[in-house]
């Protein structure tokens, strides 16, 4: 006989041998006992957690001559003939290739006609979401009354894909996540019965990648077997699946918290020398990341993260050379790289991209970028020593401030004010001051009427035409806002071109004596402009207060 992978010789042949799905077999079980047997019972859940396993064991149950508290006694001719596959009564369908209004047609014209052998005729439907509209509904009327003779047992792995029409008329049951431990037990019961012993590690590293799919982890553990030793050692298993080890991951991490991108980038080619998956990389450092928020925000970590006593010590010291915030904004980075790489033609380019921006501190978020550029140089004002260092330096240095890199968004800084540590108690302080008083700080225009008929004596019909109807309000001491109703957007759109623009800031500029510049905004989004403005005023004033302190020239670039 050829040879017979192990997750098919070792797949239960009893309900009691399923691992933990009790909820389930609990409930099937009952049903055989008390003959209560539905005609239509669907089993959700992701891969390899024993739904394609337990539906052939329940066929055999409902059909089996000699059943054993509610097990098929495997011995029976109708359980061995369901067994070998030499009975027809139970059908199994793949709905990924047989998806087909046609394919389902077949199933309705054959349920009319009784089992030949068996109790039930049974049919298993794998993956049914992929059943295309047109067949869900061919399968609908019979699905609703079948006849009593057949029963429909429906597997997917998203069940969110399936009509509330199919959902209504089947048992549903969701099958859960297998824990790292119920596999690692398992794996190594197996790998006993296989005549090959695996150390413990090894084991828990097997559970681990599986993520809760027993099939995954007895595959693996094949491809441990046929290398033809006699151990599996927990190098091995690294070197089989092609991850990296956790030393590694730490090493990573450590450099990220010492900010040393020269030897971040010497562990990167090494880790594709070795020839390791690099998107596999990625998904240990975010769950690397994730472990090190748990352990930043409770304090009794060890019940959340599956992690050695050695390992929890370690994410409990790094997690303290990363604020939480930072953390956040790191797994976020990485998570969008995963899916990034999936499609790049040079993944390891943009990690290492992405791990240099990390090591700088720069976050894709503006805003994190923002309180972290803030946060540094308060640190520093707080540092005598570097204020000293920059007085006594001969030549001062000159700082280009541009106030539309400074905007935030206006809610989120309220929002955040209370939580955000890197903004100091005086910023904080002057930002609520000027949220408070933001609408209290518009002013209308009062020369708004007379500067639009200056217009209008000068020609300019066409800029007259389009302001009439609106309204201007002072944003700041630079800029005018013209405030256009709703439905105006074509005279915005007018007014905007550059021309007009020019012409209207030289009369507004010549009625009030000095340089202003003008921004067309509409009726709703008033309110948010003169925030922002208030906002970049605020964020001016510190910068002010910053050079100041440091004995620096400032020139403020309105663009």
């Amino acid at each position: 006989m050829s040879y017979i992978a192990l997750y098919r010789k070792w797949r239960p042949l009893v309900f009691e041998n399923v691992v933990e799905q009790s909820h389930v077999v609990q409930t099937l079980r009952n049903s055989v006992v008390a003959g209560r047997i539905a005609h239509a019972y669907l089993f959700c859940g992701t891969r390899g957690t024993g739904k394609t396993t337990m539906a052939k064991i329940f066929s055999r149950a409902i059909n089996c001559t000699n059943p054993k508290n509610g097990d098929p006694c495997n011995e029976c001719e109708v359980c061995k003939g369901i067994l070998t596959e030499n009975i027809l009564d139970v059908i199994e369908i793949d709905a990924a290739s047989n998806n087909g209004v046609d394919n389902i047609r077949e199933i309705r014209d054959e349920v009319a006609y009784s089992p030949t052998t068996a109790k039930y005729k049974v049919y298993i439907i794998d993956e049914v979401h992929m059943l295309s509209t047109g067949a869900f509904n061919a399968l609908l009327k019979t699905l609703e009354e079948p006849p009593q003779h057949v029963v429909f047992i429906l597997a997917t792995t998203d069940p969110q894909k399936l009509p509330a029409t199919i959902l209504s008329r089947c048992q549903r049951f969701d099958f859960r996540r297998i824990t790292v431990e119920s596999i690692a037990e398992h794996i190594s019961s197996i790998a006993v019965e296989s005549g090959v012993s695996i150390q413990k590690e090894a084991a828990r590293l097997i559970a681990k990648i599986s993520d809760g799919a027993m099939r995954d982890g007895i595959s693996i553990l094949d491809q441990c077997i046929s290398q033809g030793r006699k151990e599996i050692s927990y190098e091995m298993v690294l070197e089989v699946v092609g991850i990296v080890n956790e030393t590694f991951i730490a090493e990573v991490i450590d450099c990220i918290s010492n900010k040393d991108i020269r030897k971040v980038l010497g562990l990167i080619e090494r880790l594709i020398m070795d020839g390791k998956d690099i998107a596999q990389f990625v998904t240990d450092l975010i769950f690397c990341f994730r472990n090190l928020l748990i352990c930043k925000i409770d304090n009794n970590p060890g019940q959340i993260i599956e992690a050695s006593t050695e390992a929890l010590d370690w994410l409990k010291e790094q997690c303290s050379h990363f604020e939480r915030e930072e953390i956040v904004f790191i797994i976020k980075d990485f998570s969008s790289l995963g899916a990034a790489i999936k499609w790049a033609a040079h993944p390891r380019v943009l990690v290492e991209v992405a791990l240099i921006k990390i090591c700088e501190g720069r976050f894709n978020s503006s805003e994190s970028s923002l309180q972290e550029r803030i946060t540094n140089l308060e640190s520093k004002l707080n540092n005598s020593e570097y204020v000293s260092k920059l007085s006594s330096q001969e030549n001062k240095q000159e700082y280009l401030i541009k106030p539309s890199s400074l905007v935030i968004n206006s809610q989120s800084t309220q929002n955040n004010v209370s939580s955000e540590k890197g903004l100091k108690e005086p910023f904080i302080n002057r930002l609520k001051e000027v949220n408070s008083h933001k609408n209290a700080n518009t002013k209308s225009l009062e020369l708004w009427a007379e500067i639009i008929e200056e217009l209008k004596k000068n020609g300019r019909m066409a800029i007259y035409t389009n302001l009439l109807g609106t309204r201007a309000i002072e944003l700041n001491s630079k800029f005018i806002g013209i405030v256009f109703a709703s439905g105006s957007s074509f005279n915005k759109m007018l007014i905007s071109k550059v021309e007009n623009l020019e012409v209207l800031e030289a009369a507004i500029s010549k009625k009030l004596g000095k340089e202003m510049r003008v921004k067309c905004i509409d009726e709703d989004d008033s309110d948010t402009e003169d925030s922002r403005a208030n906002e970049e005023d605020a964020f001016v004033d510190k910068a002010r207060s910053i050079a100041d302190k440091l004995n620096m020239t400032i020139n403020i670039i309105d663009e």
